[in-house]
Formats: C-alpha cells, sequence, structure tokens
C-alpha cells in the first residue's frame, strides 16, 4: 500500500481556483421516472408477494424518522422517508487514507481523528435546530493523477481492502462513508460502475468531483474541469437502478462545484428514484464568497440537495456551524478539508 501512496503524492495536482464567473439562474425541473408494470390479459391480478423494507444502518434509524413540524425557523429541503437527509444533516471529513496533504481525514490516526470529528458533530448538533447531526468519512475512492498511468486515465482507484477496511471503520464509528470519484478521463459507467456494489452496505454513499474530469489526453490539474449533466444524470440512473434491483435504501450523489463550467448544461439535471443529488458547493475563500457561491449554486439553481466544503486552513474567516446552519436552504452536508 505504501507504494500506492507514493504514485498517489506524486501524482497530486494541486488546484488554486474560486469562483470568478456568474451563471444564469436556473430551475432545475426534475420529474421522477416511473415504470408501469404489465396488466394481466384476463382474469384477477394475482396478490404481490410484499417487498421487504431495506434495513436502516445500526444506530441511525433516528435519520429515517419523520421530521418534526416545526424546523425552529430553519429552511430544509424536502426528503423521503428512505433518505438519511430526512432528520439528519452529514458532516464530513475528507481525504485520502495515510495522505496527510491531500485532507484531514489523513491527519491522524482514526482512533485520535474521530474524537474531533464528533466534536465538530456536536458543534452543528448545537445550532442547527431538531436535525440530528452525524458522522462521515469523505474519502477520495480514485485520486486524479499527473500521469496518465497504465489505463492512461489518470486515475488510481482506491484498494479494495482499503474501502472496506474504512466501511468497518464507519460501522465502528457508527458515520456514513462517502466514496468522492475524481473521474481523470475515464468515463462514469466504469467509475460508478466499479464503486456500485459497495452500496449494499447501507453507510456508503457516492461522490463525484468534475473539478478532475477532463478530456482526453489533457492531465488533471492543468486546467479546471467538469462534467456534462448527462454524465450526471448517468451516474445517477446507475445507482437508481442497483438501488431499486436491490431493495436498498436511499443514496446521496455529492457533486462539487465552484465555477460554472464545472456541471455543463446544469438545467439539465434530473433526479432519480432513490438518489438524493447533493450539489456540493466547494473552493476555498471569504466567508462572503462561500455564501454567494452557495446562493447562486445551490438556492438559485434549484438544487435538490445543498452541501458545502470548508477549508480549515485556507479558508479566509472560516464559517461557523451556526453560519453554516443559517444558510438557506439549510445545507444538508457539510464537508471539511
Amino acid at each position: 500500500m505504501l507504494d500506492h501512496l507514493v504514485e498517489i503524492i506524486a501524482g497530486l495536482a494541486i488546484i488554486v481556483g474560486a469562483a470568478t464567473a456568474s451563471v444564469a439562474l436556473n430551475s432545475v425541473d426534475a420529474p421522477y421516472h416511473v415504470h408501469v408494470a404489465g396488466v394481466a390479459g384476463d382474469g384477477a391480478l394475482p396478490t404481490p408477494t410484499p417487498t421487504p423494507k431495506p434495513a436502516y444502518p445500526a444506530g441511525l434509524a433516528h435519520c429515517y424518522q419523520p421530521r418534526p413540524a416545526d424546523t425552529e425557523g430553519f429552511t430544509l429541503q424536502p426528503a423521503g422517508p428512505k433518505s438519511v437527509l430526512q432528520s439528519c444533516q452529514v458532516i464530513g471529513w475528507y481525504g485520502y487514507p495515510g495522505v496527510p496533504g491531500l485532507g484531514i481525514l489523513a491527519h491522524s490516526p482514526p482512533a485520535e481523528m474521530f474524537p474531533a470529528l464528533k466534536e465538530q458533530v456536536d458543534a452543528y448538533d448545537a445550532v442547527n435546530g431538531p436535525r440530528g447531526v452525524i458522522p462521515a468519512f469523505h474519502m477520495i475512492g480514485a485520486v486524479a493523477q499527473a500521469d496518465p498511468g497504465p489505463d492512461g486515465h489518470y486515475l488510481y482507484q482506491a484498494p479494495d481492502a482499503l474501502i472496506r477496511e474504512w466501511i468497518g471503520l464507519a460501522e465502528q464509528y457508527n458515520a456514513l462513508l462517502i466514496l468522492d470519484i475524481q473521474m481523470g478521463t475515464s468515463t462514469v459507467d466504469a467509475e460508478i460502475g466499479r464503486v456500485l456494489p459497495y452500496l449494499d452496505n447501507p453507510r456508503v454513499h457516492l461522490a463525484v468531483d468534475p473539478e478532475w474530469a477532463m478530456p482526453d489526453g489533457v492531465a488533471p490539474g492543468t486546467i479546471i474541469g467538469g462534467m456534462d449533466a448527462s454524465a450526471i444524470n448517468r451516474a445517477q440512473e446507475l445507482m437508481s437502478n442497483y438501488i431499486a434491483e436491490h431493495n436498498l435504501l436511499d443514496r446521496m450523489l455529492l457533486v462539487h462545484q465552484f465555477v460554472p463550467y464545472m456541471i455543463r448544461d446544469k438545467e439539465l439535471l434530473t433526479t432519480y428514484p432513490g438518489v438524493n443529488l447533493v450539489i456540493d458547493t466547494d473552493g476555498f475563500g471569504y466567508r462572503q464568497q462561500k455564501v454567494d457561491n452557495y446562493d447562486r449554486y445551490i438556492a438559485a439553481d434549484g438544487a435538490p440537495f445543498g452541501g458545502i466544503k470548508l477549508f480549515y486552513r485556507r479558508d479566509i474567516d472560516l464559517m461557523t456551524p451556526a453560519d453554516v446552519s443559517s444558510l438557506v436552504p439549510q445545507p444538508d452536508f457539510i464537508s471539511y478539508e
């Protein structure tokens, strides 16, 4: 594994970027797609066999309970009964295990790291109203590289053993695990298809980072990348089909954005059954810039769910939990790097 970590460190390209352009404000029209079962030719339809309810993650059943009617003045996005976001907000620490340069998740061993993450969770629980708050390990599941590598996709996939280790840690610490895919020049079908089986564990959710999605032959880090809405819709479709086929709870799909062209043709985004699409406003900077980006990419664009990423060392005048909780709508996912 140390060889893999060295490869990641050597290949890492760092982008220093912030939103500098405005975007037309589009409302996301997101109808669900419903498939109608076949109808019998004659006679009574057989009594269907009840579909068993998917199991909640142990220790997180409260997140799937109905919200209190009184939200204490906070504006919350609607969430269904199979969504962890119905009654919980999620606080994640971002990074890649063993590589401190990729985020706070790797700054200390899990046994030392988790109490500090829990302290951050408790700070939100004190100010966010009636919602519960739960921790998440926001782990990069595929890391963009400066070199094309053996498959030419400028991407290093986290080993299965490492991912399963962190699924185990999520179970141990009663947390979620977010697998974040940086894409490189690979495809949604290849990268999302690779991680779909991890959704069998109810704690696992997914993310894609368009910043690192590149045209063929372009190394990550040389430009700020982007993804078409059709590619993000395809990721949702793959997840939705897998969730339906395996009778799973809803899953989040986080999509990072800090400039308009990271999500091309954003007005064409739709939603899919079983998938909670979270637009996660990314990028470091001043507090007001963070608020403006959230208002632009989540509130004005009509994102189904909102997220925001904060940087302990790079943000100027770091937003407090009270600042974040007062955003409209209240963020469903907050990630720290």
